[in-house]
């Protein structure tokens, strides 16, 4: 995946600061700061030595893009099922006498807050490590 974007920093270790530029893909989308016209700024790895002010072409490996997608979004999803596919089953522990959908949508929603805490506990771990982080491969 390659994004343009232009250097608004270096630092000593071989990162910079970047401010990502809308392009073609985003369409008439609205959803991320770029595409509302906003600012959006990140750290990268700076591979290709660039400079303050270089417009520099972003990219992530795709298969760390799909990880984090589905990090994100996969265990969310996959919480949300199991967690509706248990509460419809334990409904005698609360001594029901037959399956209630309200019971299993609040263990599934319940599941799926969970999920999203310990992605968010754990996100510091990930992102200190250099899997996810995008790197500066070419000035353009």
């Amino acid at each position: 995946m390659l994004e343009k974007a232009k250097v608004t920093s270096t630092y000593d270790n071989n990162m910079a600061r970047i401010m990502v530029m809308r392009n073609e893909m985003c369409g008439s989308c609205s959803e991320c700061p770029v595409s509302k016209g906003e600012e959006f700024y990140m750290d990268v790895y700076n591979e290709a030595n660039a400079k303050l002010g270089d417009d520099v072409e972003v990219e992530m490996d795709n298969n760390d893009f799909l990880g984090a997608s589905l990090i994100m979004y996969g265990l969310p999803l996959v919480s949300f099922i199991l967690g509706v596919i248990i509460g419809y089953f334990i409904y005698p522990i609360f001594g029901l006498s037959k399956p209630n959908e309200i019971l299993a949508m609040l263990l599934g929603f319940i599941c799926t807050a969970i999920t999203y805490m310990m992605i968010r506990h754990f996100e510091p771990r990930l992102r200190k490590g250099n899997r996810y982080k995008p790197v500066i491969k070419n000035i353009i």
